[in-house]
């Protein structure tokens, strides 16, 4: 869009400078007087544009000639009146682009028109530090400098919906007949109750991050590809989507500092977990993956037969613990999407 209208700003500018080619000033003429003026409505913001344009034409009108070429002798397409007419289309499609990019370029949270937010409460972190933010419903907002969060007076009954720009961390009340949702630049973040951040990249890509509970993340209508089906993901503790503005991708991965889930997700007793006296790592894995609720896969089965011994209670980081667990059976790990992959030549089994 912005090249369309890039190429439609640079005709008119050769136009008004008198350096375009008569062929495409003739047309440009043409086009003028071939359009109904009356009743215009412009934007106030489009006015100086406007006159900008139609100033520039009507200087020129006097040279449009009295007469145009007959057809005989000449094909269709070489025709003036086929070029005015493939001209101006042009002209006209520069202009909605043009428009289009505006209004896009303009909207405060992107895919969210300003008029959905424009009677919400507004409330900015101008500040250098975490700004807590309190909601109608109880939900706790931590603002990240810079950020900016709309919400309504009073929820309705059915729905909980805020709208957010920059950075934000969100402990939401728990609520299942008012499911909470967060507009935020090209996604819409679904929620019951949980707590989650949403983080916007300077490049424009948004990354979910959720600590705990469940949410379901997913493009905003508009950001439909040509299915015009949006995108959605499900996350859970320790798991995170990036939206790709480039692209328009949603990308699986885990958090940076795993943490284990407490509460109704996990039943692990992590102050009395991870000590280890000749344990397999065949035990280890499944221990892990309960209490931090990821997927460990070992792409080596003897790992599997592997033994631990060791005290790792007070390393809470999942990534720690990996290190720890690496270390004593010469081993690796990955972590590739949401997943994580242990390598390495493993033990023999105990016969």
């Amino acid at each position: 869009m912005r090249k369309s209208w890039k190429g439609f700003y640079r005709l008119i500018h050769r136009y008004q400078h008198n350096t375009i080619n008569p062929i495409k000033k003739q047309v440009m003429d043409f086009w003028y007087d071939s359009i109904n003026h009356a009743g215009a409505d412009v934007p106030q913001e489009d006015q100086k544009l406007k006159a900008d344009i139609w100033g520039a034409i009507r200087q020129n009108m006097h040279e449009l000639p009295e007469t145009v070429e007959p057809l005989t002798g000449r094909r269709w397409w070489q025709s003036a009146y086929f070029k005015f007419a493939a001209t101006a289309a042009f002209l006209i499609v520069g202009f909605v682009f043009y428009k289009g990019g505006i209004a896009g370029r303009n909207s405060i949270i992107a895919k969210v028109p300003n008029a959905m937010i424009s009677d919400l409460v507004k409330n900015e972190n101008t500040t250098g530090k975490l700004k807590l933010v309190k909601l109608p419903d109880g939900t706790a907002v931590s603002l990240y400098p810079g950020a900016i969060l709309f919400y309504p007076q009073v929820f309705t009954a059915k729905e909980r919906n805020v709208f957010l720009k920059g950075d934000g961390y969100f402990d939401v009340t728990h609520d299942p007949g008012r499911p909470f949702s967060v507009y935020s630049d090209h996604i819409i973040t679904k929620v019951l109750g949980t707590s989650f951040t949403i983080r916007t990249s300077p490049k424009g890509n948004v990354e979910v991050a959720v600590l705990r509970g469940k949410v379901k993340v997913k493009e905003n209508a508009s950001d439909a590809g040509a299915s015009g089906i949006s995108k959605e993901v499900t996350l859970t503790p320790n798991k995170k989507v990036t939206f790709s503005f480039e692209t328009g991708e949603m990308v699986a991965g885990l958090v940076e500092e795993p943490l284990p889930v407490s509460g109704r997700e996990s039943t692990i007793d992590i102050k009395n977990a991870f000590i280890y006296t000749d344990k397999p790592v065949s035990e280890i894995i499944p221990q892990l993956e309960k209490a931090y609720g990821l997927a460990i896969l070992l792409e080596n089965k003897n790992l599997a037969n592997c033994t631990i011994t060791a005290d790792a209670s007070n390393l809470g980081d999942l990534f720690a613990l990996l290190d720890v667990l690496c270390a004593a059976i010469d081993a690796s790990y990955e972590v590739r999407e949401d997943q994580i992959f242990l390598t390495g030549p493993g033990c023999k089994a105990i016969q």
